[in-house]
């Protein structure tokens, strides 16, 4: 184990691999995952990420089985009955490492230490590890073996829709690097496009990025827009309406439903689509709204940018996992008890619309919080096409989550290292915007802004204007370009 890698780096190369990120194009995957047909796929670790890329590249044809503690196995652990009860060899690290040509390591982050220490002597002369996170790379600096190829295949999403977009006959986008420390036979991309082709990726887009731009990035969209603000807007905004007096069942539905359904619109075009969905009064309102909450939420967003590289996050969590995940499970425990999590849902049909309608504070929340992640991202080096798949793409296929059992789903769903990043953002943000939650009420969450369509045509056009050319618009208009298969969920 060695420090922090990306503070080990000269400037320049910091710099450099910050900037490493290109589109790759659909051509590149002309032979699919037949790089790696023949060839034997072990993962270790069967939980969400790991059982759901072990099925998809298993249904892509190639040979995928499980290494799992010997603890796991005698006990019977989850892990055992996801891998076994879908029909996957499963055996401990000494009887499947050893043959193994790619080895993926799909554990929680805060294992991998010792997961990788524990496996790399067992991996033979020449065979690849795989990441789907590079913390334990970056953040940690953990030293792999020289002659192993080091690559990451990184599904932009939780690993229950890296298979529900795949059976969809889509994916989710991809992100795919090199470690350039450990690519001894410069076969590094060729394993890592085949991987990416084998669980979907290809169809809905893979950029080509080095392990320190995926670890700053991603930590940046799961603290901020893709799980904090979802959660934070969720609490204060169903407190809100039940504070006055919308029936907590009408308002639990309109808040775990809410964010799928406006989302859905941004998923398919953007921030522009998810407001055109508004009426004129509604979307002037949200737009205004969304400026405000940027005003006051920048200076978190860009604290937590800088808190990941400097390393100050990783840090302050890592000593989190040595005080047995103190806060945590405080955290954890304190987001079950919210009124928000054990409101039982009315039986009443919402209709699609009045999610938009009644919900012009969750879109005005969405946008400022996408927004916000993307710019700041942006500011700190990381490219356009990275800081889209990690705020505004991304965004849907959390709000997914919550659609199912409300943020215990999500914190469930997400990795650790984002539930820990979930909740420091969530207990900073929600004082934060104590004052500017005094002032909603609800015309803009809950029932909806009464009267009529007119707006002053000069506000209205200027608004659109500012909307449809955010750079975030503007690059997720040439990425959605590429996802012509991409399905509808709702």
């Amino acid at each position: 184990m060695g420090q922090n890698y990306f503070n080990t780096l000269p400037l320049r190369l910091q710099l450099e691999e910050l900037g490493k990120c290109r589109f790759m194009d659909r051509s590149e995957f002309a032979n699919g995952c037949d790089y790696l047909k023949g060839k034997k796929i072990v993962i270790v670790g069967c939980g969400a990420q790991g059982l759901n890329q072990g099925l998809n590249l298993r249904d892509s044809g190639l040979d995928v089985s499980y290494a799992l503690r010997e603890s796991a196995i005698v006990e019977q652990r989850q892990s055992w009955k996801n891998a076994s009860e879908n029909g996957f060899t499963v055996g401990t690290y000494e009887e499947l490492i050893p043959g193994a040509d790619v080895v993926m390591n799909l554990t929680p982050d805060k294992q991998h230490t010792s997961v990788v220490t524990a496996i790399m002597p067992l991996m033979k002369d020449g065979a690849c590890l795989d990441y789907a996170h590079g913390f334990n790379l970056v953040e940690e600096g953990m030293q792999v073996r020289k002659d192993i190829t080091v690559v990451m295949m990184c599904p932009k999403c939780p690993g229950t829709e890296v298979r529900e977009e795949y059976k969809r006959g889509f994916g989710v986008p991809t992100l795919i690097a090199v470690h350039r420390e450990n690519d001894p036979q410069g076969e590094g991309m060729d394993i890592a496009k085949a991987l990416a082709s084998g669980t979907g990726g290809d169809r809905a887009g893979v950029l080509e990025s080095s392990p320190i731009a995926e670890v700053k990035s991603d930590l940046m969209g799961e603290q901020t827009i893709l799980c904090g603000m979802l959660q934070t807007g969720a609490i204060l905004s169903f407190d809100k309406m039940v504070e006055k007096g919308i029936d907590p069942g009408y308002a639990s539905k309109l808040i775990q439903y809410g964010w799928e359904t406006v989302t859905e619109g941004l998923k398919h075009g953007g921030i522009t689509n998810m407001m055109d969905r508004l009426s004129n009064p509604a979307k002037i309102r949200a737009y205004h709204l969304a400026q405000e909450l940027k005003d006051i939420m920048r200076p978190l967003y860009e604290k937590h940018q800088d808190d990941i590289m400097s390393g100050h996050f990783s840090t302050t969590m890592m000593k989190d996992w040595a005080n047995d995940d103190a806060n945590l499970l405080k955290w954890r425990a304190a987001t079950q008890d919210t009124a928000f999590e054990n409101t039982a849902n009315t039986d009443t049909e919402i209709p699609e619309q009045e999610f938009y309608d009644h919900g012009i504070l969750l879109i005005a929340m969405c946008k400022a919080g996408v927004e916000l992640a993307f710019e700041v991202m942006v500011q700190a080096g990381i490219k356009e096409e990275s800081a889209y798949y990690e705020s505004l793409h991304e965004t849907p296929l959390i709000a997914n989550t919550i659609a199912r059992k409300k943020l215990y789903e999500m914190n469930v769903v997400i990795s650790d290292t984002a539930e820990y990043g979930c909740y420091l953002f969530d207990h900073a943000c929600r004082p934060l915007l104590a004052d500017f939650m005094s002032k909603i009420d609800t015309d803009v969450i809950g029932k909806g802004i009464a009267g009529g369509n007119g707006v002053d045509n000069q506000e209205l056009i200027a608004v659109n204007h500012k909307i449809r050319n955010h750079p975030v618009e503007v690059i997720g208009e040439e990425l959605r370009g590429y996802m012509t298969a991409m399905k509808r969920i709702l």
